[in-house]
């Protein structure tokens, strides 16, 4: 190969490689291994104190790397006792409150992280960044006189306008209303896969995780639980974890026998599950799927209303069903029919189960 001849392009943008830290005596990752390709959208999910905030620190640099690896592009940012600075990795970082300087103008917030470049070119690129998200008629206003959503894209053409090779975002949706955060969140998509931009997203909002990214970590305790594509995850869960904090979930716990778990709704299969072994079904509320009792098959199950609720989109049924035995107390069960669904309370209803959204894990012992 000639002196000359172009680079390949890393075939990750980010990789982190056993990364490790703490904050006294609370571990907030232990050992994460993540890698991002060019180009994609990935999200970090859990619960607040999971570390994924720590995480996002970690790669954009202002937090000192304790253990693990860190590189960028192909080049090693971060390792103990050694670093590259921030402004030195190609990291575009906006954050959750946006962190816009409230006495310059949007082109002045946009063009700040632009001093090794001219005046004219520092103009130029912020202006092609205010295009990219929408915002080149406001270059000139004051972020106060910017909604919150326009303050959003305003942070995230600042982020843009410097080229970087990876854009970090911190909960950056979390301070809009729920109809304005969801045009913003698509609009924000739209623009970093326009720009071909690798970025790590962090959230504690499941859906909005599973609308933004290619692939998700779920994280817990400083640990990647699983991380793949949003349908692998929702429907192929690594454990009762995972599977609950992508939708409400309902529990039933019980024994294997013969490899399946029994329900009121029929065996659920549990492969690789010892018989005798202590589990819990978690089933999806749209996996129990109702319909009156005079259209349904008189074999299927049955189970008695308490309650019907419209949620917009999706009817929210409260169930009683049998526990499965007299020493078991009957079950309180939600399924969520799509539409307009709301039978009487006390009406009962005939219930079908869709296996591909019900789940077998052995049982947690109680914290």
């Amino acid at each position: 190969m000639s002196a000359l001849a172009a680079k390949p392009a890393p075939e990750y943008m980010l990789e982190a490689r056993g990364l490790a830290h703490r904050y006294g005596a609370v571990s907030a990752l232990r050992g994460v291994d993540l890698a991002i390709a060019p180009g994609e959208v990935v999200a970090l999910v859990g619960p607040s104190g999971c570390g994924k905030t720590t995480m996002l620190r970690l790669c954009a640099g202002v937090e000192e790397l304790q253990q693990g690896h860190l590189s960028i592009a192909g080049q090693l940012v971060a390792e103990p006792g050694r670093a590259l600075p921030p402004e030195r990795r190609g990291v575009g970082f906006v954050f959750q409150d946006y962190a816009l300087f409230p006495h310059l103008k949007v082109i002045e917030n946009v063009g700040f992280g632009l001093d090794h470049v001219g005046a004219a070119e520092r103009r130029q690129r912020g202006l092609a960044a205010l295009e990219q998200v929408g915002m080149a008629a406001h270059a000139q206003k004051y972020p106060h006189q910017l909604s919150g959503g326009q303050q959003q894209r305003v942070a995230l053409a600042r982020a843009l306008a410097p080229q970087p090779r990876i854009v970090l975002l911190d909960e950056p949706f979390s301070g809009l209303d729920a109809q304005l955060r969801g045009q913003v969140r698509d609009d924000t998509l739209h623009v970093l896969k326009r720009a071909g931009t690798a970025t790590l997203l962090v959230t504690h909002d499941a859906e909005e995780a599973m609308f933004m990214a290619d692939r998700i970590a779920v994280m817990r305790d400083g640990l990647v639980q699983q991380m793949g594509t949003p349908v692998d995850i929702y429907y192929k869960p690594a454990n009762a974890y995972v599977a609950a904090f992508f939708s409400d979930v309902n529990r039933i716990g019980g024994i294997v026998r013969g490899g399946a778990v029994a329900t009121p709704f029929g065996p659920i299969p549990a492969p690789g599950l010892a018989d005798g072994l202590a589990v819990e079904a978690i089933i999806r509320p749209e996996a129990l799927r109702l319909a009156a009792i005079e259209a349904a098959d008189a074999t299927m199950p049955t189970a008695r209303v308490v309650a019907a609720r419209m949620l917009g989109r999706a009817s929210l049924v409260h169930l009683e069903a049998e526990g499965g035995g007299p020493e078991r107390p009957p079950l309180h069960l939600h399924s969520r029919v799509p539409g307009l669904f709301l039978p009487r309370e006390g009406e009962r209803v005939a219930v079908s189960l869709d296996r591909q959204q019900a789940f077998i894990f052995p049982k947690e012992s109680e914290p």
